[in-house]
């Protein structure tokens, strides 16, 4: 139990952490790019979208190591054995989608909750920023 709680809180920080400086990378580095405001707003919302499989990715590695190697728990109903199923099952709890075909047994259960509202607090801190950078960027009503 103790290694998933330890897991957890790192990971948490450590999510939040890379979406903290990739945010504030963007917000500093990505505007001086001279291109039109309709394709920042397009690079930016890739850029998040390449944050979170990023994120999703840790999560995944994180599975990984706590099921195959500490072996603090395990993942039933679809056979998971390759990275990619690892990932899979990550990304289902990250969106907090819950398909139900692969549930945790054992302490990894924990890491998976926290994964869920983990996910949650980052895909809205990026639409929070998106609506920024949109209402910055994106005029409502155009004179033509």
């Amino acid at each position: 139990m103790l290694y998933s709680i330890i897991f957890t809180f790192s990971l948490v920080f450590l999510t939040f952490y890379l979406h903290f400086v990739a945010l504030r990378y963007i917000s500093t580095r990505v505007f001086n790019i001279k291109i039109s405001a309709y394709h920042l707003v397009l690079m930016i919302v890739g850029l998040l979208f390449l944050l979170h499989i990023l994120e999703i990715g840790v999560y995944s590695v994180a599975y990984y190591l706590l099921i195959e190697v500490l072996q603090v728990g395990s993942l039933h109903g679809q056979e998971i054995s390759t990275f990619m199923e690892y990932f899979y099952y990550s990304a289902v709890m990250f969106t907090s989608l819950g398909l139900g075909d692969v549930y945790p047994m054992g302490h990894i259960r924990f890491i998976t909750g926290i994964e869920a509202l983990n996910g949650l607090l980052l895909i809205s801190w990026s639409a929070s920023f998106t609506f920024l950078i949109m209402k910055k960027f994106w005029p409502l009503n155009t004179e033509t």
